[in-house]
């Protein structure tokens, strides 16, 4: 048996209901209308799509139906008495329906401009090799020591040019707790994947080298000990090509955002 659904699951089902306008493009015929306003058959399969695919479908296809029109009525009403009230003008519910609003539109935006500029399997393999050529062909292994200040990476670096071990020191002082446990120990990594500022400093040391001095980076300032390097394989094409698929539209969207903003009237207080 399908139970009715309650007001509080009316309200958190996360699908809601478009008033159907008979002059808009939802062109299928009406099967119910709510105080004039028309519930029509695409309306009613789009949202019993979406409810399926939050729960299960009900056993019985007949009653089922049955069920999630009246849900769709109730709901219509509760839309109606809150214009009624003038709930849409209250700051909270007009900024929540703004910013629905500006999310399906965005999406439709993204999802026309992706289907009209496809990116094709030649256009990932030609952005993957390009990654692969620009890319650092060693990768490294080091530990660091990183704190808030430049007084407080000096007192490290101090206490390990006299001799403390940098294990023991990075699990003392090191605000970066995965590898502060670890005594400081960062695992192997490559140019991809580590912050510009502290790759550029390691890929200039030699093994078992302390960096003369603490470099900064967007987390704070880092004391580092280079421990080993090795050659750097780039991963297989197949491994990663969802990825280089992903950042090549990616960088689409963006460079379609920027001409969008060349042309556009923007004008900020801030």
């Amino acid at each position: 048996m399908i139970k009715q659904l309650t007001g509080a699951c009316l309200l958190t089902l996360g699908v809601l209901i478009a008033a159907c306008n008979p002059t808009g493009p939802d062109t299928s015929k009406p099967i119910a209308t709510v105080n004039g306003e028309v519930i029509t058959e695409k309306d009613f399969e789009d949202y019993l799509k979406a409810r399926q695919a939050q729960q299960m479908p009900a056993p019985d296809p007949a009653k089922e139906r049955e069920v999630v029109l009246n849900e769709m009525v109730n709901r219509v009403l509760l839309a109606q008495e809150a214009a009624k009230r003038k709930l849409d003008e209250e700051e909270d519910v007009y900024f929540q329906l703004k910013r629905q609003r500006e999310n399906t539109l965005v999406r439709a935006t993204l999802r026309q401009f992706l289907r009209d500029n496809p990116i094709s399997d030649e256009d990932v393999k030609k952005r993957y090799e390009q990654e692969v050529e620009k890319t650092h062909k060693t990768e490294y292994r080091a530990r660091h020591v990183l704190v808030k200040t430049e007084e407080e990476a000096q007192d490290v670096l101090k206490q390990l040019k006299a001799g403390a071990r940098f294990d023991a020191v990075a699990k003392k002082h090191s605000i970066d707790q995965r590898s502060g446990k670890e005594g400081g120990d960062l695992g192997w990594f490559n140019q991809g994947s580590i912050v510009p500022e502290f790759f550029d400093t390691v890929k200039d040391m030699k093994k078992g080298e302390l960096a003369a001095a603490p470099v900064k980076t967007e987390f704070g300032w880092h004391v580092i000990k280079l421990e080993d390097s090795r050659p750097w394989t780039p991963p297989g094409f197949d491994q990663i090509q969802a990825n280089v698929r992903q950042m090549v539209q990616q960088e689409r969207i963006e460079a379609m955002v920027q001409d969008l903003k060349a042309k556009a009237k923007i004008k900020s207080d801030l």
